[in-house]
């Protein structure tokens, strides 16, 4: 009688069953693979963007079990959650982080499809759909620290309102629907904006937006996974101060992801143009680039105008992020002149920039063109060699001082940390553990590949050995024969 022996009972048959079940679904574009090679992880910016939503969704659900969005509750519920709640610190940073980390993974995945010329294939919809996705993140990001309702907050609160107040026509109408009558109501309203309305909207866009294959590697999610524990284990966040109307509020800047707008802003000159024109025109810019751009080729430096386009538009991003944070520690200055920006000295700067950026974008790209040619004619008349990375012993030696200095850097911030009470000690080592971990399995999978490649073919044999060969016995010759053969691999 013949044994099976394939055959599944107890827990395993259950999870093939889940698995069948699911692969009759949506699921089927989706596959968690454990490649054998190692991919770029550019190509996963994507997915590790996706794997951060499902963290945010998480830990913002845990949160949501104590939160209070009332007007004079909101701060306090999360000092209660900071202090009082099992794990709540825990959580809180890991959302925090989480949010940030879903931003600048989001802009890093438009940076880098943008650069590839991804969006040339046939993904035209799939690159508007990805910027208006990444509108929305930065908006759910910034309803979520706004219903903390902190001195910071209040900032950002007011200053959004007054934008959406500025826009012809339909401005008060938006920034009532969005914000209510007054401080009173507005907190609710985000408070839904933050755990449904935009989520459902970011959903819908991911339906859409996601090619036909997702694929999850399994390292890459637990490396990002750890390096959001990391962060938050090292880098705790405060409450900040509570707001209170009767207080002056102290002096702050909104999140990096917002500094650039900030800094227009803190120029005074017209709301509407400066907080609304100015970022519409730049979100339409990205809209329009893949029905703009009609290179045949999809390399950067193919593509010369467009992508001297995309680095001028990361320097305005860095000049303005860099002048919304930068704040006169001079206090003898009254306030209001330490946060105004002269318009014209900055603006005078925004407008030198621009040419000089790109043109020397161009000038540059056009070199790298030119020194790829010569060195694609130079390996077609020269000797083929296989390419190597190799660094000189200088080069070695400013890598081994930048590891040590982030080390050290690293230490430092981990004691201020522990200075603090090192609560959040715990997520600090389950990152660390995910990190290694993803590491491990990024080296196995290397030695995996290395294992699977074919043996290098034997070497030929020299002009003058076979005329040595051919004055020799014949017995003499296949002895040397057999010598000079390296054996075949064992199966």
């Amino acid at each position: 009688m013949a044994v099976s022996l394939s055959r599944r009972t107890g827990t395993v048959a259950l999870i093939y069953w889940i698995w069948d079940g699911l692969d009759r679904t949506i699921f089927t574009s989706i596959k968690f693979s454990f490649p054998a090679r190692f991919v770029s992880p550019f190509g996963f910016l994507g997915m590790l963007t996706f794997i951060t939503f499902i963290i945010l969704g998480v830990s913002g659900a845990l949160l949501m079990f104590y939160y209070e969005p009332i007007i004079d509750r909101a701060w306090d519920s999360v000092a209660f959650i900071n202090n009082d709640v099992p794990f709540g610190f825990h959580i809180r940073n890991i959302h925090y982080h989480g949010s940030n980390a879903m931003v600048l993974l989001a802009i890093l995945h438009m940076y880098y499809q943008f650069f590839s010329g991804r969006y040339k294939i046939r993904n035209e919809i799939l690159w508007v759909t990805g910027i208006i996705l990444g509108t929305v993140t930065i908006l759910e990001a910034f309803t979520g620290y706004d219903v903390i309702f902190s001195e910071r907050s209040e900032l950002a609160i007011s200053i959004a309102a007054s934008l959406t107040n500025s826009i012809p026509i339909a401005g008060p109408t938006i920034r009532e629907a969005m914000f209510g009558a007054g401080f009173h109501d507005f907190v609710l309203r985000f408070y839904a904006q933050h755990v449904f309305v935009l989520p459902i909207v970011m959903l819908g866009l991911m339906a859409v937006h996601f090619p036909r294959f997702l694929v999850f590697d399994v390292p890459m999610v637990m490396a990002i996974s750890g390096a959001i524990l990391i962060t938050g284990g090292v880098f705790p966040i405060d409450l900040g101060f509570k707001f209170e109307p009767t207080v002056p509020p102290g002096i702050t800047v909104p999140e990096w992801y917002l500094t650039g707008l900030y800094a227009f802003l803190r120029t005074q000159y017209d709301k509407f143009v400066t907080g609304v024109l100015w970022p519409g025109l730049f979100i339409l810019s990205l809209l329009l680039v893949p029905f703009i751009d009609r290179y045949k080729k999809f390399s950067w430096k193919d593509r010369p105008i467009i992508t001297a386009f995309g680095i001028t538009g990361i320097a305005q991003i860095m000049v303005t992020t860099y002048w919304g944070f930068y704040i006169p520690s001079d206090t003898t200055i009254p306030l209001v002149q330490r946060l105004v920006i002269d318009p014209v000295y900055l603006y005078s700067v925004m407008i030198i920039m621009v040419p000089m950026s790109f043109g020397f974008s161009y000038m540059m790209i056009h070199l790298a063109r030119e020194a790829e040619r010569k060195a694609k004619l130079a390996k077609d008349k020269g000797p083929n060699k296989v390419a190597k990375i190799e660094l000189s012993e200088k080069w070695i030696n400013w890598v081994i001082v930048a590891l040590i200095a982030f080390m050290v850097f690293l230490n430092i911030a981990a004691y201020n940390a522990a200075l603090t009470g090192m609560n959040n000690l715990s997520i600090f080592f389950i990152g660390l553990i995910l990190i290694i971990f993803a590491g491990l399995f990024h080296v196995y999978r290397y030695g995996m590949n290395q294992a699977n490649e074919p043996p290098p073919p034997p070497a030929p044999i020299k002009q003058e050995k076979l005329k040595a060969l051919s004055e020799q016995p014949e017995s003499q010759k296949m002895k040397e024969l057999v010598d000079s053969t390296p054996p075949k691999p064992q199966k």
